[in-house]
């Protein structure tokens, strides 16, 4: 139509990747305890959430994946001892009844690209010590104790000995001497016999 004035608008859609953050970077847990584990997105573009274990090679896997639209699946070695809350932006993952070989890397992963990852959170789970471990200690501090106290009083005593001896050499020495000196006074003191004197 005449005097008609057609207007195109293009409208630009870019969307952000998504990005994923988690903690804690580091966690130390004795035997039996457990650890939480929050993996956070501010992206609503996520497919899911993964937590991997990534190291050790050996136990390479997932532990977990969780969606907000699927039924989550947790890995059997783990499916007694793991519980979640949350939402798939910002869920919390708690491993309880952790073991020595539970120790590792654990990574939040976005389940539709594993290039989506959190930094990781390295878990170190220590072995609990036995009670004859425990009941070892203070008697080897006993013994280590008893054992010094027995050479610092030996010590003492070589100490005190040889004091003793230094002493009585020194006192020796002094009676030798005085005695020769007597001896050469006595010497001095013997009669002689006198010579008659030719020129009288």
């Amino acid at each position: 139509m005449p005097g008609t004035v057609v207007t195109e608008v293009v409208v630009t859609c870019q969307f952000l990747p998504p990005d994923l953050r988690q903690s804690p970077r580091y966690t130390s847990v004795p035997e039996g305890g457990s650890v939480n584990i929050t993996c956070s997105s501010n992206s609503s573009l996520l497919y899911g959430v993964y937590l991997a274990r990534e190291w050790p090679m050996a136990s390479k896997g997932y532990v977990i994946y969780y969606s907000s639209v699927k039924t989550p699946t947790v890995d059997k070695a783990f499916e007694t001892r793991v519980g979640f809350s949350g939402s798939q932006q910002n869920l919390t993952v708690t491993l309880s009844s952790l073991q020595p070989a539970d120790t590792g890397l654990y990574t939040c992963q976005d389940a539709g690209d594993s290039q989506v990852s959190g930094h990781g959170t390295l878990v170190l789970v220590s072995e609990k010590l036995s009670r004859g471990e425990n009941q070892a200690a203070p008697f080897g501090l006993s013994v280590a104790l008893a054992v010094g106290c027995f050479l610092a009083g030996l010590g003492l005593g070589v100490v005190c000995a040889l004091r003793t001896q230094i002493k009585q050499l020194c006192s020796g020495k002094s009676r030798s001497a005085a005695t020769v000196v007597y001896e050469d006074m006595s010497c001095s003191q013997r009669p002689t016999l006198s010579r008659p004197n030719p020129y009288q």
